[in-house]
């Protein structure tokens, strides 16, 4: 059998939900994305499962014990092994045609265009706000569609989407930094709208002893493995989107926010800004 023949084969169930020329437009499509843990592991299976023809994965952590209960790529037997070698390895597992590159570093300032450059999409599955903003930055800069998420105690989470046409980034969610310099007091300031994420938490159900020890940076913050899933699913549901260009089916663009509540009734819904930006604080 041939590769072309086994690629059929697997993404046989997609059609008659996605047309031939749609498949075609996801196997020669390129997505980067940035983190491959809790959201970004599930995200990218996904993409594979769905036929994406190139993945970039760019983290620069291990697996760790503390991975295990939500990450769809920690098992005890990779402990300490390199999380962005870990989704090569079982992306191209799933998908025969897919080809993949992997990097084992942080994106930062100085690298992020050379990394991002050349894709279809970028999808931003960090925990790092500072991080973020660089990636958005970067990706507003090299004309490529984003996808942000975030995941947030106790059962809440969102997925955002952003494209030239959209407000920037740091404007759509209230960040202090929008056409400032990332110097150490910005960076100070983008990391403690993590702190005000923690106390808006409380008040939606989180344990107020947990919110007081991420604050004092002796607990980390607080994630379940099916609201984490949840978010990385809608996230590469959305990336399809960007790739298949489908009248009908637009991506959720900014300020537009899929809003995860898994406490509530209605449990995912869009919403759109009553100010016109979100809060950060307050996702």
């Amino acid at each position: 059998m041939s590769t072309h023949e086994k690629y059929e084969k697997v993404y046989a169930r997609n059609y008659g939900v996605l047309t031939k020329e749609e498949q075609a437009q996801l196997k020669n499509a390129r997505v980067a994305i940035v983190g491959a843990g809790g959201v970004g592991g599930i995200t990218l299976i996904s993409l594979a499962r769905m036929g994406l023809g190139h993945l970039t994965i760019i983290d620069g952590d291990k697996f760790e014990d503390s991975n295990i209960n939500r990450q769809m790529l920690a098992f005890l037997s990779n402990k300490d092994v390199s999380k962005a070698q870990v989704a090569e390895k079982t992306v191209q597992d799933i998908n025969p045609l897919m080809s993949v590159t992997h990097h084992q570093l942080r994106v930062t300032e100085d690298n992020a265009k050379e990394l991002l450059n050349d894709h279809d999409i970028i999808i931003d599955a960090t925990d790092n706000l500072v991080s973020r903003v660089i990636i958005h930055r970067a990706a507003a800069e090299l004309g490529i569609p984003s996808i942000w998420i975030a995941v947030t105690p106790p059962f809440r989470g969102g997925v955002m989407c952003f494209n030239k046409d959209t407000m920037p980034y740091e404007l759509a969610l209230q960040h202090p930094s929008y056409q400032q310099a990332l110097t150490p007091e910005m960076r100070a300031k983008i990391e403690a709208l993590k702190d005000g994420r923690a106390r808006t938490a409380i008040t939606h159900g989180a344990l107020p002893d947990w919110a007081e020890g991420f604050i004092n940076k002796q607990a980390p913050w607080a994630v379940i493995c099916p609201v984490a899933n949840m978010i990385g699913l809608l996230a590469s549901f959305e990336a399809m989107k960007f790739i298949i260009k489908r009248e009908h089916l637009a991506p959720t663009l900014a300020p537009r926010l899929i809003k995860v509540d898994l406490s509530t009734p209605e449990m995912v819904k869009v919403q759109t800004p009553s100010e016109g930006s979100w809060n950060n604080e307050h996702l």
